[in-house]
């Protein structure tokens, strides 16, 4: 708040809003507080930005996660516009005549945004990846969000292979391919896929940059986490948040989600100014993370989906 034109009322309704509504949007906002869309758009980022999950730890033994995937289908994409990604991003050869399911397949996974969740039944922790997700993402965030080892329940997806070998916790996988859904302990990974579908309800019809969504994640994490409590309470808790932290607009427009995923190389190679577009796109194609606002998208080819 530091800094803002906005009366401290303006803020402190804000953030009412957000505690009172699920996922208000930026316009709705703007209506209620009387001010334009940037302004209202701009003190949800901020407030979002605050909510982040760095000191959410995960108490319960049993921990359930799995991944989903936020973005439209091709099913209702134009055919020429359909051979048209499917030639950018190399998924067939220019003289190819028609494609196949593989290929379809992948090009609608390259346009989505993974997001990887766990949950222990009173608490979630929501990510969005970059894509194409790989298993040491999903591996970070379970060891920065659990102290010791746990069980986990998942599905039988190939991001979990070596997973005791590495975490040291014991993994339970369904197969959902089979209608399987619960293991012969009575232990089920239902309880995360409740909390992606509270997501998707809630951000249905929201159409957003996706470099955004893990500030609406945060904010869905943060609400989830302090449900059942007063109002007040989690009026309170946001506030609280928002001590200690100084964030301007430039850092909400060049805001990378992925920095928790690179490497101290790739990291130092992002804070170094970038002469022109075309090294930034070179960055991106050697790291697969999102370098910069103006080049955002990255080229991708089949062996990132095999």
């Amino acid at each position: 708040m530091h800094g803002s034109k906005l009366s401290v009322g303006v803020w402190m309704q804000a953030v009412y809003e957000m505690v009172s509504d699920n996922f208000v949007s930026s316009i709705t906002l703007a209506n209620k507080l009387g001010i334009n869309q940037k302004s209202a758009w701009l003190i949800q980022a901020k407030l979002r930005y605050a909510m982040n999950q760095e000191r959410v730890q995960l108490e319960d033994n049993v921990i359930a996660q799995d991944e989903m995937y936020i973005g439209g289908c091709l099913t209702n994409y134009h055919y020429a516009r359909k051979w048209d990604l499917l030639r950018k991003g190399h998924f067939i050869e220019g003289d190819e005549k028609r494609y196949s399911k593989q290929a379809l397949f992948a090009l609608n996974a390259s346009l989505k945004q993974p997001v990887f969740g766990m949950t222990d039944g009173s608490k979630v922790v929501l990510y969005a990846t970059p894509n194409p997700i790989k298993k040491e993402y999903i591996r970070s965030i379970y060891k920065k969000h659990t102290n010791g080892e746990k069980v986990v329940v998942s599905d039988e997806s190939h991001l979990y292979v070596d997973w005791e070998k590495v975490t040291g916790s014991v993994l339970y996988t369904n197969n959902h391919h089979d209608n399987q859904y619960t293991t012969e302990g009575g232990l089920t990974s239902n309880a995360i896929e409740n909390r992606f579908s509270w997501y998707k309800r809630g951000f249905n019809g929201r159409i957003t940059h996706c470099k955004y969504h893990q500030l609406y994640l945060n904010e869905f994490a943060f609400r989830f986490n302090h449900r059942g409590l007063p109002t007040i309470d989690i009026f309170n808790s946001i506030v609280e948040s928002t001590v200690g932290k100084c964030i301007t607009y430039r850092d909400i427009r060049e805001y990378n989600p992925y920095k928790v995923f690179m490497t101290e190389k790739q990291l130092k190679a992002l804070d170094r100014k970038k002469k022109d577009d075309l090294e930034v796109v070179k960055f991106e194609l050697a790291t697969g993370m999102v370098a910069s606002v103006e080049c955002n998208h990255r080229i991708y080819t089949k062996e990132d989906f095999k």
